[in-house]
């Protein structure tokens, strides 16, 4: 006579789990990132706050890799999720840090062009004197170039980031529905 041990194995999902803790708080630090293109950037304030973002989101990466099973075959979409705004949060850091030195190249031309010279004349009647040459008008035009130029650059890829942003998240999305 055998007797037959039954063993039942219950597997349940909990994606809700994973909305509040982990796809929530990587979008709220992608909001914060879009959201610091309106801090002034002329202070080190927006670089030191995307920095601070971008190590927030790798902490959270590294709970991530704890808690999703590392048997997968493929990358899960989640991991895919998180990795892409870490890059795009990344990415947001060089261009701050390339528009920060763009202003810095300007503010320093300006104000080299700004400065007043002052030359020693020899005068015949009162002996040496000193006169004063006001700045070179070019070189505030060019200083006044490199700002314009940071300020298109930070424009032109504000535009860039929310549409790679927006593309992100439709075909994640649709991905994620099928």
């Amino acid at each position: 006579m055998s007797t037959c041990n039954l063993i039942v194995i219950t597997i349940k999902r909990r994606p809700l789990l994973y909305v509040i803790n982990i796809i929530l708080p990587v979008f709220s630090f992608l909001v914060l990132d879009v959201t610091s293109y309106f801090i002034d950037a002329d202070g080190a304030d927006k670089l030191s706050f995307k920095v601070t973002l971008l190590l927030a989101i790798s902490v959270l990466l590294l709970i991530l890799n704890d808690t999703l099973p590392s048997t997968a075959d493929k990358l899960p979409l989640i991991g895919i999720y998180c990795s892409v705004i870490f890059s795009l949060i990344g990415i947001s850091i060089l261009e701050t840090i390339f528009v920060n030195y763009l202003k810095a190249k300007g503010a320093e031309s300006r104000s080299a062009a700004l400065m007043q010279r002052t030359v020693a004349v020899i005068d015949q009647d009162d002996g040496v004197r000193e006169v004063q040459i006001p700045p070179d008008q070019n070189e505030i035009k060019i200083s006044l170039c490199w700002i314009r130029v940071a300020r298109i650059t930070d424009t032109i890829f504000f535009i860039f980031y929310i549409v790679t942003i927006i593309v992100f998240l439709s075909v994640l999305g649709s991905i994620w529905v099928r």
